[in-house]
């Protein structure tokens, strides 16, 4: 989106405490970085008003004329800081995100304040993108979004189907090797996954479950203690942290998701189809917009170890149905997901195209 922007305006990208790697690729496409103060999972609101604050006196001079705000803090604060400017401001809503789960007392209390201050942002901004219809119908049911208000849903924020490229479409070892990418919090289906994979363990060998994923520190997140001794046990295998997934999704068969964090639509799938793999995820929002059942993949039940491994076993006891299956990602791939379209659809709504 960057590299498409670039093309016809002065672009600017503001992040959290961007590092001197992250600013060397983003300003070598012709992007000014703005480094925030904003802590992503933090739950401060002193550190974050004092972020605010200081993000608006970075804005001074810059003078946007549009405003993209992704995720919940830039939403929330950096429109915020951009209200009092003639900027044309837009948020896109990327999934829920974990402040509307509601099983603790303290998870309804943070509810609570997020309700109030995504609603005192959104009926003030120029337009709302969500990434799938469920997240719109919550956003307009719980009184956060006006029903009058300008909104569309985009799906995925798509990807670059020349980057992201097929290869090899054959199973490519004598073992399925399923992929798991994601950060490591247990929203993301990690206890499921692991349960799943001790159930099939006890019939089968030929196969391998690999986790690709950084440490969060998230309240929901696993240590590294943890994956460490699960990758010791081999009942897993942990393959760390990487800037590029394309080798490690180019050797996997079978791609698998079981998550039941608040998605908006996970990138990692979008990817992985993309690459020509198998989705096994689940039948939640945002996620179940990846699989046609039976076609690509398989929905399973959200908590459910016991479906999980259902769906991986399938691929163990019919591995000819990887390559079918895969192909018919990969159509969908270009058939939804193809970033330079999902491009269009943004400026389109953002009405920025011929501006």
């Amino acid at each position: 989106m960057l590299k498409r922007l670039v093309k016809d305006f002065e672009v600017y990208a503001a992040a959290p405490f961007i590092d001197a790697k992250t600013r060397s690729l983003v300003e070598d496409i012709g992007v000014q970085c703005i480094s925030t103060e904003f802590d992503r999972t933090g739950l401060n609101p002193i550190k974050d008003v004092k972020a605010y604050f200081r993000f608006k006196r970075q804005l001074k001079s810059v003078k946007p004329d549009h405003v993209l705000a992704y995720t919940i803090k830039p939403v929330i604060f950096g429109l915020r800081a951009t209200k009092f400017t003639n900027a044309s401001r837009f948020a896109l809503i990327t999934g829920k995100g974990s402040g509307f789960d509601q099983s603790t007392f303290k998870n309804r209390i943070i509810r609570f304040f997020v309700k109030f201050l995504y609603r005192s942002t959104l009926r003030s901004v120029d337009g709302v993108i969500f990434q799938n219809d469920q997240d719109k119908v919550f956003f307009e049911s719980e009184g956060i979004l006006s029903k009058v208000s300008r909104s569309t849903v985009i799906k995925g924020t798509g990807v670059d189907l020349n980057h992201y490229l097929r290869t090899d479409k054959a199973q490519k070892g004598n073992k399925v090797v399923f992929l798991f990418i994601a950060r490591l919090i247990r929203e993301k289906g990690i206890p499921e996954l692991l349960e799943a994979t001790a159930l099939l363990k006890k019939i089968y060998q030929g196969f391998e479950v690999q986790l690709l994923g950084w440490i969060d520190p998230n309240p929901g997140g696993i240590s590294k203690k943890e994956i460490d001794d699960l990758h010791a046990s081999g009942l897993i295998n942990y393959l760390g942290t990487t800037d590029d997934i394309r080798p490690y999704m180019d050797a996997a068969d079978v791609f698998v998701l079981p998550s039941y964090y608040n998605e908006g639509l996970p990138r990692t799938i979008q990817e992985a189809m993309a690459m020509g793999k198998p989705i096994i995820t689940t039948d939640h929002p945002g996620c179940r917009e990846t699989v046609e059942e039976g076609s690509n993949g398989f929905l399973v039940s959200i908590n459910d170890a016991d479906s999980l491994a259902k769906a991986m076993q399938y691929f163990m006891d019919s591995p000819s149905e990887i390559e079918r299956m895969g192909e018919e990602s990969y159509k969908m791939a270009i058939e939804r997901f193809d970033v330079h379209k999902i491009n269009e659809q943004l400026l389109d709504f953002m009405r920025l195209k011929n501006v």
